[in-house]
């Protein structure tokens, strides 16, 4: 059962594009850039989460990283298709047990991807089977952790000859975190935090 009516949820969909893509900003925009998407999978547990990633150690690039479901859109997919494919293939959650809420805005990431982020709500009864070559196990941090600007630890890295203010947001405390979310799935939920925050 989907918790849509759910105020907090009404919010978040406020704030967000629509599902269907109606533009071409999801296209890659320079030579030898592929499109991919993601999925930031809401859940309503004793509150609301978010549903992440810890890509196993043995991954050849980002081993270790936290993560969302995603991953290259295929050819023929569109991609919101992408999203929830990436979703059941490595997390195990059926397109059925997904409400997508809207998309935030497709972004250059460092590597050579363009992304589009898709947001939704899970099924709280979905079944979570982690894709183990994929997946080393999944994680679920409070949603409002990660809208708090107080757990936003500031950061600033230079990409496509200009210098961007990114932010790292480790869980629970900056001290001793038991899980270091940064990079793309970081800024993905800056990037939410903003609009929410208008």
């Amino acid at each position: 059962m989907f918790s849509l009516d759910d105020p907090l949820i009404k919010r978040v969909g406020a704030v967000l594009k629509t599902v269907d893509m109606c533009d071409d900003s999801h296209i890659p925009k320079r030579e030898g850039q592929r499109p991919a998407t993601v999925l930031m999978p809401l859940v309503k547990r004793d509150e609301w989460k978010v549903l992440l990633t810890r890509r196993p150690m043995h991954m050849p690039t980002h081993p270790g990283q936290i993560s969302f479901p995603g991953g290259r859109t295929e050819p023929g997919e569109t991609p919101c298709e992408g999203a929830l494919r990436e979703t059941h293939e490595e997390v195990g959650v059926v397109a059925s047990d997904v409400h997508l809420l809207g998309r935030l805005p497709s972004f250059n990431a460092v590597s050579e991807f363009r992304v589009t982020p898709f947001v939704g709500v899970l099924n709280p009864s979905a079944k979570i089977i982690p894709c183990a070559s994929e997946v080393e196990e999944t994680i679920e941090i409070p949603f409002g952790f990660f809208m708090n600007a107080q757990n936003h630890v500031s950061r600033k890295v230079e990409f496509e000859g200009a210098v961007h203010q990114l932010y790292d947001m480790p869980w629970p405390n900056t001290d001793k975190p038991t899980w270091h979310v940064w990079g793309m799935t970081a800024m993905m939920m800056y990037r939410l935090f903003q609009r929410m925050d208008t």
